[in-house]
């Protein structure tokens, strides 16, 4: 009796399906990176804004409360002071000190705080 052979399948990957397999692997770890990455810069940035803030309102009182005195900031921050005596509306004189804010690390734009002084 003649019993037909069967063809034994092979168990073994192709090259090409291998190749296929570790591209995918690599373009999964490559966005897995970029994102912890991504997520890391903008806790780093929402940071320096929360410090920004606080330094903001701290400048603010301290210009208030000792006008002559130049503003002392932490490091990593840089504060530029200016005074101009301008008129009001009121035909009075007012002094208005201008205070620029920058981090030193170029992270976030300047921010301007603008504070009248009415007795120059």
């Amino acid at each position: 009796m003649n019993t037909p052979q069967s063809n034994p399948r092979r168990q073994a990957f192709t090259l090409i399906e291998v190749l296929v397999a570790l591209g995918l692997c690599a373009f999964l770890a490559v966005s897995t990176a970029s994102a912890i990455s991504f997520a890391a810069r903008s806790e780093q940035i929402a940071m320096r804004h929360g410090k920004a803030s606080l330094l903001l309102s701290s400048l603010y009182a301290a210009q208030r409360l000792r006008p002559d005195d130049p503003p002392t900031v932490p490091s990593g921050w840089t504060v530029e002071h200016t005074t101009e005596i301008q008129k009001l509306p009121n035909d009075e004189l007012g002094e208005w000190h201008l205070l620029v804010l920058r981090d030193a690390e170029r992270e976030m734009s300047p921010i301007t705080l603008h504070i009248l002084n009415e007795t120059p």
